[in-house]
């Protein structure tokens, strides 16, 4: 008969050097933070064609050490974009929240749409800069514009299918970029404001482009 397998002990590691690790990880972590909001006041500030140099400036530092926490502009673009979605998401769920609180019901399709639309356009109008920043064409807008549209199906009816709701909320979320581009731009904001915006975003979701199409009156001759 066999003598039984005998696993070899392994040595703990030591707690020193675990103890260094989690402190250095810590560390990078915060620096990392500081630099994402020295960066977005950067951006907010002075518009979105800011320059690693500039936010090196801005955070007392060299490039080099901006660069070794965000390899490229795409990944800083990505981290902030991130920020934005995480105030979007807290947005939606407190204007859902408040929704059934106030009916007393779960809501409604057109109110989750609505919640979600009011979070996209006040991140928008938060920071213009910041938001004209993170919606450049890249690998960063990709992600950014996918998160939106997964946040997106969550505000679907439950029972909406998978497939069905990932197409429906990838086109929602780039008719709703787009149209929220083109209202910032120029001078459109003034003729049209956010509120009226939302609810006509909402009803061409909801009903299509009928439901806000003016009337006109028939020629009568």
């Amino acid at each position: 008969m066999k003598p039984e397998m005998q696993a070899t002990p392994v040595e703990p590691p030591s707690p020193g050097v675990d103890g260094r690790s989690a402190r250095w990880a810590r560390h990078r972590e915060e620096r990392r933070a500081e630099l994402l909001e020295v960066a977005r006041r950067v951006i907010h500030a002075q518009g979105p064609d800011v320059t690693m140099e500039d936010i090196a400036a801005a955070s007392g530092t060299s490039k080099s050490i901006v660069y070794r926490y965000f390899e490229e502009k795409a990944q800083l673009q990505r981290a902030i974009g991130m920020h934005i979605l995480r105030g979007m998401h807290r947005r939606l769920v407190e204007e859902v929240e408040r929704v059934e609180a106030a009916s007393g019901t779960a809501a409604a399709p057109g109110e989750r749409i609505r919640a979600m639309i009011s979070a996209y356009v006040g991140a928008a109008q938060a920071s213009p800069n910041v938001y004209r920043f993170v919606t450049r064409p890249s690998e960063g807008l990709n992600h950014f514009l996918y998160s939106v549209a997964r946040l997106v199906a969550t505000a679907l009816p439950d029972r909406t299918p998978a497939s069905r709701a990932e197409v429906w909320s990838s086109g929602a979320v780039g008719f709703v970029q787009g149209a929220v581009d083109r209202w910032m731009s120029e001078d459109l904001g003034r003729s049209v404001s956010a509120d009226e915006l939302i609810d006509e975003l909402v009803a061409w979701l909801l009903h299509g482009a009928a439901a806000t199409a003016p009337t006109t009156q028939e020629d009568p001759s």
